[in-house]
């Protein structure tokens, strides 16, 4: 069993120069990259503001957008507790604290060019921490295994109860089919893909292992993963369905209509290659699905609103993440069982 402690996260001492100096460099650069994005983004906002549906402002609209800035956040904690969960599986204990402060800053960087940084900034992060870099490869594709799997079911359902009824013509009866087993595959694919991996590269699997072989996630624990999945994607529809009624007065919204569509669309922005946090791509299907439910105009308001509360949310995370860093005590001495 590897425990990772604190006492491996960078800290104020002047230990090692050129690690501090990197890993100050990554987070500037994140900070900068998350202000480039937002100038982008509230660029675009200005050239279409002609066309957002007006909004009351007063305390309630700020507690509104409040509201859905935590809503946002939540994502943060659930995914440490996964990653957590998973590397348990893995023999590496890693305090749900330590976790936190590590899923917080990494998360900035999905805003890098090709929304992978933040799979990086974690195993950066994580090998600081005494988490091995491999099994933090290995947890982390099973992570998105299974987002995958979820929100493919999340899919199914949108297209089965919404899509077909709100765009006539825009898909045939089969592909609820095909997208189903293609999540089916993807619930049970971390399953499969340690097997063979162990099975037919074993000197791989013992390289990511770290002298041993990968362990299959108990059984327990992909279900509470998937239910936490599952949980996010609730959380953030209703965010969704929270500003469109409240925010921009829409009289009769679907709330599980706007759950559903809403997971088709951050699924299409976390897929699609070189769009950090899947911006555009996200907003973009935001609109074409939920116009015709609540109007092109609610739609435009609240994807764009939805894309700000989203990266205050991680502002907001990132620099929690920074503040409550635990700090270095003492060097790492794993035990390895």
């Amino acid at each position: 069993m590897t425990h990772a402690t604190a006492s491996t996260l960078p800290a104020e001492t002047a230990g090692k120069p050129p690690k501090s100096a990197r890993y100050w460099l990554l987070r500037l650069l994140a900070l900068a990259l998350l202000l480039g994005s937002c100038g982008y983004f509230l660029f675009h906002l200005w050239d279409n503001l002609h066309e957002l549906p007006p909004i009351q402002w007063g305390g309630y609209a700020v507690l509104v957008i409040g509201v859905a800035v935590l809503g946002a956040l939540s994502s943060v904690p659930l995914i440490a507790l996964m990653w957590q969960m998973l590397l348990r599986d893995q023999g590496v204990v890693l305090p749900y604290r330590q976790a936190l402060q590590i899923i917080a800053v990494s998360q900035m960087g999905k805003y890098l060019p090709g929304n992978v940084g933040h799979f990086a900034g974690r195993v950066l992060l994580g090998s600081q921490a005494g988490v091995p870099a491999g099994k933090t490869i290995a947890t982390m594709a099973m992570e998105t295994f299974w987002v995958l799997g979820i929100s493919g079911i999340f899919a199914v359902a949108a297209l089965l109860f919404y899509v077909n009824d709100l765009h006539e013509g825009l898909v045939d009866t089969s592909h609820p089919g095909y997208l189903a087993a293609l999540a089916a595959f993807m619930l049970v694919s971390p399953f499969v893909a340690v097997r063979l991996v162990n099975r037919l590269l074993p000197g791989l699997s013992r390289k990511l292992g770290r002298g041993q072989l990968i362990a299959e996630p108990r059984l327990v624990t992909a279900v509470m993963v998937a239910g936490l999945i599952a949980f996010s994607f609730v959380v953030l529809g209703s965010v969704v369905e929270l500003l469109a009624s409240e925010l921009f007065g829409h009289p009769e919204i679907d709330w599980l209509q706007m759950v559903l569509l809403y997971t088709v669309a951050w699924t299409a922005g976390f897929l699609v290659p070189g769009s950090p946090g899947g911006l555009g791509v996200r907003e973009a299907l935001m609109i074409k699905l939920m116009g015709p439910a609540i109007g092109l105009e609610i739609a435009l308001g609240v994807s764009l609103v939805m894309r700000l509360t989203s990266m205050g949310a991680d502002a907001l995370a990132f620099g929690l993440g920074l503040l409550f860093r635990p700090q270095q005590n003492e060097p790492l001495d794993p035990d390895v069982d």
